[in-house]
Order: C-alpha cells, then sequence, then structure tokens
C-alpha cells in the first residue's frame, strides 16, 4: 500500500520544482574536494540562476558584490572564491564587466558543467574541473616552493639498523 502511495506523491506536478543538480562525478573530483566551504556554497549560488538548457550559460550575471551579500562574507573573500572557481574549471568568464565600463552590469559567467549557449551552433560541455589537479593549479596549497635557481632537494633516506 506504501508503494502506490509513493508512486502517488510523484506524479503530481506541485512536486516539480526548480533545483540545482550536483552531480556525484563532480563532488568526488578533486577540484570540488579541493574548495573550501565559501566556494562550494558561491558555486551553488552561480547554479541558481542558471535556467536550464538553450537559456542563460555564458550569460548569467553575478558580481562580487552580490556574492558576498548572499554568503555574508567580505568582498576579498567573495572574490578568492571566484579565483578558486575559475582556476579550478567550475566557471568561465562569459563577459568581463567593472566600475570603469558604461553602466553597472556584472560579470557574466558561464558554467562549464553545462554547454556554452552564447554559440549558435551545437556545442558540448567543457567540464574542465574533470582535469584539474593540484599540480597544474596557480592556487595549488601542494605547489613547490623551490625556486628553479636554488639548489634541488637533498633526498632523505633512512639508514638501516642492523
Amino acid at each position: 500500500m506504501s508503494g502506490s502511495n509513493r508512486r502517488k506523491y510523484h506524479q503530481i506536478p506541485i512536486n516539480r520544482g526548480r533545483y540545482i543538480r550536483l552531480t556525484e562525478f563532480m563532488m568526488a573530483s578533486p577540484a570540488w574536494q579541493s574548495l573550501d566551504g565559501n566556494c562550494r556554497a558561491l558555486y551553488i549560488e552561480v547554479a541558481r540562476r542558471y535556467r536550464g538548457p538553450n537559456s542563460n550559460n555564458g550569460a548569467i550575471p553575478y558580481s562580487v558584490r552580490e556574492a558576498a551579500t548572499a554568503l555574508r562574507v567580505g568582498r576579498s573573500t567573495a572574490q578568492r572564491c571566484f579565483d578558486a572557481l575559475l582556476d579550478r574549471g567550475f566557471l568561465k568568464i562569459g563577459k568581463r564587466s567593472g566600475f570603469n565600463m558604461k553602466g553597472r552590469a556584472a560579470t557574466e559567467w558561464l558554467l562549464t558543467e553545462f554547454p556554452d549557449e552564447r554559440t549558435a551552433g551545437p556545442s558540448i560541455a567543457t567540464k574542465e574541473f574533470m582535469s584539474w589537479t593540484p599540480e597544474n593549479s596557480f592556487h595549488s596549497p601542494v605547489s613547490d616552493t623551490q625556486s628553479p635557481t636554488s639548489e634541488p632537494p637533498l633526498a632523505l633516506r633512512r639508514d638501516r639498523v642492523a
């Protein structure tokens, strides 16, 4: 009997609304795992403005000030989160903006998880975050601090005790 009630619930159209999809493969990627909570929350906020296929990907407006207000963080933290999402390949800039531009338009973003809808022909999602590794990141916590002009580090070895 409970099986029929469950089926009935899913047939009611009022229970189907907009949602944000966070796929398992994206959340399991090293790029997503390297993000802090603020950056993950910012991705969700930008994704909330995506209106679905054949709509506004590549033209999703979101400013640093709006992000700071929505996340309840400072503007520098919001900017750092945008930088991290760009670095890891979750976002691309569709149209840059700033105070020196006429009008007060926000930067427009592209979610790489979905196809670019600014182009006329069919396009595919690049999903650049899937190829991100800490080694190829500018903001990598694992980056080599060794200067190219300094001596290579000495290999540590353990002497065996017989």
